[in-house]
């Protein structure tokens, strides 16, 4: 029954691309694409749902009818991701049913609705793949739809540049993918055979395996400083688009790095998880700190997305180093948490980006200079992006608490530990993580409070309304489940529980990690019970003007920017931004009594600038000098061809 069921999911997401085509032309069927979708994701969050739970395994394979080799299998880690994909896809798509008629209208709406199920199905493909060539097929079409998504937005020369540089590091790191694939070769064609053939490798060619995986995946996903395509590419998508490459997408490469360096190698040496450790740490560093000086919220929010895949780096490298030190328990826990907020980090990050999407509906921007005072005129949409934000900077009740305390226990874990490096290296990795938290919640402080608090400070701030129905179901929805894990954590951690035993033989899940399920709900009670009391005894309302310091009134140049917000921590961190400031004041030379005073900051990550750039600079240097080759001139092409000819006939005649 199961297997008919996935095989039914598989046709229906491909056949909505083809019924959009068909019923574009019908008025009246305009919402026939969105219920098709959501009803085919509702069937795969059923197939998932029973594979994660239930521990069923199926195959499909139509490599006997095909001329290679293609077969997409389900296992409790494939059911994870496609639970993951399935059930964040839905409330997104619920959202995009009002927001796509609302900004996009004739051919490209027709082409956004017919390209959205088939990047959700490449994506299907990738985490269900069970042969090399089904795995790289999906890889690849998810790159190429998600550009083509991008590009629906327009075609400027800006947007082609960040596109440009998306697809060259999309292909770079899949060219490193297809490395650790191919190193497998000829011995084995499907994953069955390349986990049976891993255990035979030498440990050099089980490291390179390794090294190509995490560079391959490591693109994709966004850690530093392979991060640069990612603050470029999801800001300028469509809304709906950028929840689902920042909270989906970026799953699938954390879903093949763990295929691989848990499933297929089953761990290694020690240094391998300090490797993993490091890039996680550096990562979620640098993702929020570059978050912190942004003003654009949705660039803002692509940061943050470096920043959270940092986090995950960071409980993969423990459970790695854990495994290699012979205490699978530890291991368990890490790569549970790692796990957990892959699903945590796609529930809070979709929704944030659905409320910049519900923010730029309203207020024409996503600008926070020009936002201010929009709890009052979008309330639902101000309390779903709260319950966001309090998710995304670990705050108990909410989901993002729970990966994050369960990543913290196992750091403590490592004091304990025999191994010197991992006793010192793993409680250092606990204070990195709790640093990581601090600046987490100082930016989202900025930014609800410069867009949601205080008064306007644009018309169009002061005009906003609140979206429509569908948009804050599909937002309402999201922030449901986040307070659900945040309090039931036990609904994931019995299955994630049963994976990760699946990963790390002989593993399961310490009590601290249990535990957690039978404290948060009568946490939650009693919050309930002192927040009850607080409304009562407030009943009785006073309004009075706000204190304007002595002045006659307040407006909203007396409020704090987003900028200013954040100078304090730009001005201790002043070495990770680099910015060029140049001030110019008219006239020249008067600092005291001047007409005008200009100030301009071009901020460009250190990475950017000291390790891209010098690449860039060389590659440019050396094709303006091979332009020189090319004169114009008929007669000196023949010569480089008869030149060419007598080279090959000389190396022919040696060979």
């Amino acid at each position: 029954m199961t297997q008919v069921l996935f095989s039914s999911f598989l046709v229906a997401m491909l056949s909505v691309p083809v019924l959009t085509l068909i019923s574009c032309r019908w008025a009246k069927a305009r919402a026939l694409p969105a219920v098709l979708l959501m009803g085919s994701l509702a069937v795969g969050i059923a197939v998932a749902t029973t594979a994660l739970y239930g521990g069923q395994k199926f195959v499909i394979d139509v490599s006997q009818v095909a001329s290679f080799s293609f077969a997409l299998s389900v296992d409790r880690l494939s059911a994870f991701f496609l639970l993951l994909i399935c059930s964040v896809s839905l409330p997104v798509i619920l959202f995009s049913s009002s927001y796509i008629p609302r900004h996009y209208s004739g051919a490209r709406r027709h082409w956004l609705w017919a390209v959205l199920p088939l990047f959700l199905m490449s994506m299907v493909v990738v985490v269900t793949a069970s042969t090399l060539f089904a795995f790289l097929f999906g890889w690849e079409l998810m790159t190429l739809f998600s550009a083509g998504l991008i590009l629906i937005d327009g075609d400027s020369e800006e947007r082609r540049h960040s596109i440009f540089v998306y697809l060259l590091m999309m292909h770079a790191g899949a060219a490193a993918v297809i490395g650790a694939f191919l190193l497998f070769l000829p011995h084995a064609g499907n994953f069955a055979e390349m986990r049976a053939s891993a255990t035979s490798m030498p440990p050099t060619l089980r490291t390179a395996v390794f090294l190509l995986a995490f560079v391959g995946f490591g693109t994709k996903a966004g850690i530093v400083p392979l991060h640069l395509w990612l603050p470029r590419a999801h800001p300028i998508a469509p809304s709906p688009v950028s929840a689902l490459m920042s909270g989906v997408m970026l799953k699938t490469a954390i879903y093949g790095f763990v295929r691989f360096a848990f499933d297929f190698l089953g761990g290694g040496p020690s240094w391998w998880g300090y490797l993993v450790l490091l890039a996680g740490c550096v990562s979620g560093l640098l993702g929020v700190l570059y978050a912190i000086a942004e003003h654009d919220l949705k660039r803002l929010l692509a940061y943050h997305s470096v920043e959270n895949i940092g986090i995950i780096y960071l409980g993969l490298g423990a459970a790695l180093v854990f495994a290699a030190n012979h205490s699978p328990v530890w291991a368990a826990l890490a790569l549970t948490a790692a796990l957990l907020h892959c699903l945590n980090h796609a529930i809070f990050k979709s929704l944030l980006f659905l409320g910049a999407g519900a923010i730029s509906d309203a207020a024409q921007t996503v600008d926070l200079e020009e936002l201010g005072g929009l709890l009052k005129r979008m309330p639902l949409t101000g309390t779903a992006f709260l319950i966001a934000c309090c998710s995304i900077v670990g705050l108990p009740l909410f989901n993002g608490f729970v990966s994050e305390w369960l990543t913290f226990r196992s750091f403590l874990a490592g004091s304990e530990m025999s191994n010197f490096s991992a006793a010192i290296i793993l409680p250092l990795a606990a204070g990195v993580l709790a640093l990581i938290g601090g600046l987490a919640a100082a930016c989202f402080a900025k930014v609800y409070g410069v867009a949601f608090l205080g008064r306007p400070r644009s018309r169009e701030a002061a005009s906003a309304n609140e979206v429509p129905l569908p948009m804050q179901a599909g937002m309402g929805a999201l922030a449901a489940a986040c307070v659900a894990i945040g309090v039931f954590p036990g609904l994931v951690l019995r299955s994630l529980g049963k994976l990760t035993a699946e990963l790390l033989p002989g593993a399961e899940l310490p009590q601290a990690a249990t535990s957690l399920s039978g404290i948060l709900p009568w946490i939650a009670l009693s919050a309930l019970v002192l927040v009850a009391s607080i409304a009562a005894l407030k009943r009785t309302k006073r309004l009075t003007a706000t204190w304007a310091c002595g002045l006659s009134g307040l407006n909203e140049r007396m409020q704090y920017t987003s900028t200013a917000f954040s100078k304090p921590l730009r001005k201790v961190f002043s070495q990770v931004y680099k910015a060029d400031r140049t001030v110019e004041v008219v006239p020249d030379g008067t600092p005291y009594f001047p007409v005008s005073i200009s100030y301009r900051s071009v901020r460009t990550t250190s990475f950017e600038r000291s390790l891209y750039r010098p690449g860039v600079d060389a590659i440019v240097a050396a094709a303006n000098r091979l332009r020189q080759l090319q004169t114009g001139n008929i007669q000196i092409y023949l010569l480089y061809i008869f030149a060419a000819l007598i080279a090959l006939l000389v190396f022919m005649r040696f060979v």
